[in-house]
């Protein structure tokens, strides 16, 4: 069940729905369509080609009460809906939380201004109801908290008390493996954003998925403390250095035919590598998982 439902429009504008403003339908975001692109042939039935998720479309449903508010308080509520759900305000984000206690959110774009019925059934002396209607054109559902995966990094090699030996003390040790599992507990792939770090001089760092073979190279010679951030999300695919605090777009330094790699559903396994520094190289993957449905 879907609860603590609230929307936030696209200029930091958020309205919560609450016992003031009370929800008369449950939110459904299930039946999420799709196509199914099938090529006729001689024989009976047809060939299956490609299935292409459609767009979300849903309503939102509910009552503001009155309370026994007098009519210019209800017209400043009306009018806060209206600065909220302004379609010029796209996308807004809707986020939500489930009885099992996590949190989810999604983005979609408001069809209408708010739909509010001036007759006496609609509009009494106990509540105004109101309708928004919503088309999200990414349909999926995103986990709020995203996930994320140190794939090289240094690992701390002492805990407390601590006690220093004679000949010292080893404060941190490099991780062996080359290869780390990214799982995607999502139910459909998705893109992620990756961190290259140098603490060292690092030339022309890449990644690989094992599963695949295919392979993300950058070439370019990272200095010590820069940051590269490479976002393979679809539609905002995006190379950034960030150099003493200053960011910079470096997508020229994307070698040919790199693939923005991708997270599958389940274990992706990767493995780092560069032409030199590698002891200097740390790689994190962030990403949400993308949900069909809740």
């Amino acid at each position: 069940m879907i609860t603590n439902l609230s929307v936030t429009n696209n200029s930091g504008d958020k309205f919560t729905f609450n016992h003031s403003n009370r929800l008369t339908k449950g939110l459904d975001l299930s039946g999420l369509r799709a196509s199914v692109n099938r090529l006729e042939t001689t024989s009976p039935g047809s060939k299956y080609q490609k299935t292409r998720l459609e767009e979300r479309d849903f309503d939102i449903e509910f009552r503001m009460m009155r309370h026994s508010s007098p009519e210019i308080v209800m017209d400043n509520k009306r009018g806060n809906l209206y600065r909220v759900f302004n379609p010029n305000r796209n996308p807004m984000r809707l986020d939500f939380k489930l009885s099992d206690g996590k949190d989810y959110y999604l983005m979609a774009e408001l069809t209408s201004s708010p739909i509010m019925p001036p007759d006496k059934s609609n509009n009494n002396a106990v509540w105004q109801n109101a309708l928004l209607q919503f088309i999200a054109t990414d349909p999926f559902i995103y986990e709020a908290n995203h996930q994320s995966v140190d794939v090289a990094t240094w690992i701390g090699a002492f805990e407390f008390p601590l006690e220093i030996p004679e000949e010292g003390i080893e404060m941190g040790y490099r991780s062996e493996s080359l290869i780390a599992n990214v799982f995607n507990g999502g139910q459909e792939s998705t893109g992620m954003l990756i961190r290259f770090k140098a603490l060292g001089t690092v030339v022309n760092p890449s990644l690989v998925n094992v599963n695949t073979y295919e392979e993300f190279k950058l070439n370019f010679t990272m200095q010590g403390g820069d940051m590269i951030e490479v976002s393979t999300y679809q539609g905002r695919k995006t190379i950034t250095l960030i150099r003493n605090n200053v960011r910079s777009n470096i997508f020229y330094a994307r070698k040919l035919l790199s693939k923005f790699l991708q997270l599958d559903v389940g274990d992706n396994l990767f493995r780092y590598d560069a032409e030199s520094g590698l002891e200097s190289l740390e790689i994190q993957m962030n990403f949400t998982p993308r949900l069909l449905g809740v």
